[in-house]
């Protein structure tokens, strides 16, 4: 999830800095090339001896659904945190991931990075992921207090708050204290927060080939619309955008689309009347930003 959102986000034109752990082991150095030559700082990933370089098998049936199997690997046993000054120099925001929890030396890293951003006054957002809200799920209650920004899927929001409807559960997200909650609803859209109000923003119709790494492009979309300060529902539909286009592709990480193909759904796609005038504005927006967003790939 790390290492797809920050790809994306390079894509969209932000300087990012991956913290994780490899192994040193060909998958390791392959993973850690190609980021960075997608314009990934990888300069604070470890690499140990200890365990191999995490690796998922993505199982993808005909609709683009996909089932996931795998080990985190090396990921579990992020040792310790670098120098705080390096890590945080020329940086505006810190985005963990609920898989940081799952291991104590893992969290203690995430929970001082979550503090010291705090402290400097930046802004930090959180991507729970279903196996940290199944084993964790009070300890990512108690995190979604501290953070600006939490992403669940549906599923997710559902387990922690007891609430099946999801409108419901972002309700309930926010009576317990979460700032600015967005619940992922795959093909059916987005839920978000603006004005005090629930709101929805529609899917983009596309054939769904493969949805592996969809949410990490959706996640790295809406933060890049964060980013800009763009109104909250410019950041759903952008994110919704961004989503269906990583779905119509298979494939994550270098394979997913960049910010041309989301402008091309931002152009072509149907939308409901209402949303018309965000889509516009989104288009025009883009129009400025294409020629600066780094590796600007279809």
């Amino acid at each position: 999830m790390g290492a797809n959102t920050s790809l994306a986000l390079a894509r969209w034109g932000h300087g990012a800095r991956l913290l994780g752990c490899a192994g040193r082991d060909w998958f390791g150095d392959f993973a850690l090339e190609v980021l960075r030559r997608e314009g990934v700082d990888v300069t604070f990933v470890q690499q140990t001896e200890q365990a191999l370089t995490g690796l998922i098998l993505s199982a993808v049936a005909p609709d683009g659904q996909r089932t996931m199997i795998g080990s985190r690997g090396a990921n579990q046993i992020l040792q310790e945190t670098p120098p705080l000054d390096q890590v945080f120099e020329g940086v505006a925001g810190v985005h963990l991931m609920g898989y940081n929890f799952l291991t104590p030396s893992v969290a203690q890293v995430a929970k001082r990075l979550l503090a010291e951003m705090r402290r400097r006054g930046g802004w930090v957002s959180f991507d729970v992921g279903m196996a940290p809200t199944q084993q964790l799920g009070q300890a990512v209650l108690a995190t979604a207090k501290e953070v600006d920004t939490i992403f669940l899927s549906s599923d997710e929001a559902a387990l922690l708050t007891g609430q099946q409807e999801s409108r419901k559960a972002l309700e309930a997200l926010e009576q317990f204290g979460a700032r600015d909650a967005v619940i992922k609803l795959g093909k059916q859209g987005c839920l978000f927060q603006q004005d005090e109000q629930v709101r929805h923003a529609p899917a983009f119709p596309v054939d769904a080939v493969d949805t592996t790494g969809a949410g990490d492009a959706f996640t790295a979309a809406f933060l890049h619309a964060r980013l800009r300060g763009w109104p909250q529902e410019e950041c759903a539909l952008l994110a919704n955008a961004a989503g269906a286009a990583a779905a119509s592709v298979t494939g994550a990480g270098e394979q997913m689309p960049g910010p041309r193909r989301v402008f091309e759904l931002l152009s072509t796609a149907p939308l409901p009347a209402e949303w018309d005038l965000v889509c516009a504005k989104l288009r025009e927006r883009m129009k400025q930003e294409l020629p600066l967003a780094a590796n600007a790939k279809l």
